[in-house]
């Protein structure tokens, strides 16, 4: 490890980048556990500083993929939506994934969702903590096949399909920065499932993670989408940018705008009872100043997840009535 921190971390006329084996060794010993705290925070520290490369980036995701892979004896490729939002969550406005993956699973959609609480850089709400105030169970990844095609939609957390990855949750707290983490685990894709979207938020990095992800998921459909604080929500007043996997990304890039005359997304406490509430609320009362949005997102899932040919055909499929209730039966509370 010592080697491996001197290529990245000698200054700034001296660090490299690792290659793609340099870094899938890195990360072997990060998650087997042969690096110590100092080493492994030294390492991301050194990376984040001089900045992460495409064989950095590269090297952590195979590394990380074949840990998941190998404990399944088969992870067939799922016909499903596998949702790749920052980790570390929403800080400025409520989430739009959970109440439009609800809503378009009644469309017969199958999503994937997972993420992990209270991480750095934003120390925002996630999914799974606004998942287990709605009143569900985090999935248990060796039945979330099973679940996911009854109930239509799931969510999962590392701490089942990756756990040496949740054990790295102390040092990236104490760095308090992104760190290369962040980046990978959004397109972890832990069910194997056929179409992914990957939020992202600094357009430079767009083209490399596309890129990327075409060569790491050759037989999937990979949408990159310049959604809201970095997440796949489309964005409220602007049109959002997203880049399909076919083709080149220079020049490639699509929009989607939000329905219009919308009222502007409120500002909630940090708290992950508030960002429940919402999903209650935008769900449960028809009249709701945001169901529209919430509904176009829906669609977009509907369209990104190869069930409508386009937005209008999606809208037109998507049921009248949102769910009143949760996947495995219980009604919300108003």
């Amino acid at each position: 490890m010592k080697s491996l921190i001197k290529v990245v971390g000698t200054g700034p006329h001296g660090s490299k980048n690792l290659s793609v084996d340099q870094a899938r060794e890195a990360a072997a010993l990060i998650l087997d556990g042969k690096s110590t705290p100092a080493q492994t925070g030294a390492l991301f520290l050194a990376i984040r500083t001089k900045g992460e490369s495409d064989s950095e980036l590269e090297g952590f995701f195979r590394e990380a993929r074949s840990r998941i892979l190998s404990r399944f004896s088969t992870l067939p490729i799922l016909d499903a939506l596998d949702i790749g939002d920052p980790y570390d969550g929403h800080v400025r406005t409520p989430g739009l994934t959970i109440p439009a993956a609800l809503w378009a699973s009644r469309a017969g959609l199958k999503i994937v969702i997972h993420g992990y609480p209270e991480l750095p850089a934003k120390f925002g709400i996630g999914h799974t903590r606004i998942w287990e105030s709605l009143g569900m169970g985090i999935t248990p990844w060796k039945q979330a096949a099973e679940i996911l095609d009854r109930q239509g939609i799931v969510c999962l957390s590392p701490s089942d399909f990756l756990p040496e990855w949740t054990d790295l949750r102390a040092i990236r707290q104490e760095l308090g920065l992104r760190t290369l983490l962040n980046t990978v685990e959004k397109s972890l894709n832990p069910l194997n499932a056929r179409r992914m979207l990957t939020g992202y938020f600094h357009e430079s990095l767009a083209p490399r993670l596309h890129d990327l992800l075409k060569t790491l998921y050759p037989e999937h459909c990979v949408t990159l989408v310049s959604g809201s604080e970095g997440s796949v929500d489309l964005h409220a007043h602007r049109p959002t940018r997203f880049h399909p996997s076919s083709g080149d990304i220079t020049g490639s890039h699509l929009t989607v705008s939000p329905p219009e005359n919308l009222d502007p997304l409120p500002s909630l406490p940090v708290s992950a009872e508030a960002h429940a509430d919402f999903v209650r609320e935008v769900l449960c009362n028809r009249h709701h100043p945001h169901r529209p949005l919430v509904r176009y997102q829906a669609a977009f899932f509907l369209w990104q997840g190869g069930l409508s040919k386009d937005m209008d055909t999606a809208l037109s499929s998507l049921p009248e009535e949102c769910p009143s209730e949760l996947p495995d039966g219980t009604p919300f509370r108003r």
